[in-house]
C-alpha cells in the first residue's frame, strides 16, 4: 500500500481525516445572536399589529320623563300591549341519560295589536304540549351551563313563534333536573 499524506486523505468520501473540533463558544453565540434577532422581530411584528385600546364613550342622557319611569314611545308600537302569559309547570323525562327528570317554569311575552284576537289560553296550551314534546327529544348535556340554557331559550322561543307571531319572548323562570 501506497502512504496518502493528509490532504490527501481530507479529499477522500469515507471521511479518513480526523474530525474537527467544534467550538462551545462559536455555538453559544450562535444561538444568543438567533435569540435575539427573534426578539427583536417579535416585538416588531407586536407593535405593528397592536390593536388601539377601546375609547370609553359616555352613557347617553335620558330625558327626565325617561328617569321618571315613564314607558318609552319606541320600546311599545302605538296601538299594542304588551302581556306575560304565564305557562304550566313542565314535568318530563330526558332522552338521555335514563331516568333523568326535568322540570321546567317559563312564561310567553305576547305583543297583541288591537285588531289582532289570540285566545291566549289556547296559545299557551298548544306552546305547553310543543315544549313538552320537545323536552323528551333532549339530552342532559344539551341544557349544562349558561349556554345549554341560553340554547334552550332560544329553541323553544323559535318554536313557540312557530305556532304565532304575537310571541315576542320565551321567559324561562324556572329549570330543575333531577
Amino acid at each position: 500500500m501506497t502512504e496518502l499524506s493528509p490532504e490527501a486523505l481530507g479529499m477522500l468520501p469515507d471521511g479518513f481525516a480526523p474530525p474537527k473540533k467544534s467550538n462551545k463558544a462559536q455555538t453559544i453565540g450562535a444561538l444568543l445572536g438567533l435569540t435575539v434577532i427573534a426578539l427583536a422581530g417579535g416585538g416588531a411584528l407586536g407593535f405593528l399589529l397592536k390593536k388601539d385600546p377601546p375609547v370609553a364613550e359616555a352613557p347617553p342622557v335620558e330625558a327626565p320623563a325617561a328617569a321618571a319611569g315613564a314607558p318609552s314611545l319606541a320600546a311599545v308600537p302605538a296601538g299594542t300591549k304588551e302581556i306575560v302569559q304565564p305557562l304550566e309547570p313542565i314535568l318530563t323525562d330526558l332522552a338521555s341519560p335514563p331516568g333523568t327528570q326535568v322540570r321546567l317554569e317559563a312564561g310567553l311575552l305576547l305583543s297583541l295589536s288591537e285588531d289582532e284576537s289570540v285566545d291566549q289560553t289556547v296559545l299557551a296550551s298548544q306552546i305547553q304540549a310543543d315544549t313538552l314534546v320537545f323536552m323528551r327529544t333532549l339530552e342532559l348535556a344539551q341544557i349544562e351551563g349558561a349556554r345549554g340554557l341560553l340554547h334552550l331559550k332560544e329553541d323553544l322561543l323559535e318554536r313557540a313563534r312557530l305556532r304565532s307571531t304575537a310571541v315576542k319572548d320565551v321567559v324561562v323562570r324556572s329549570l330543575i333536573v333531577k
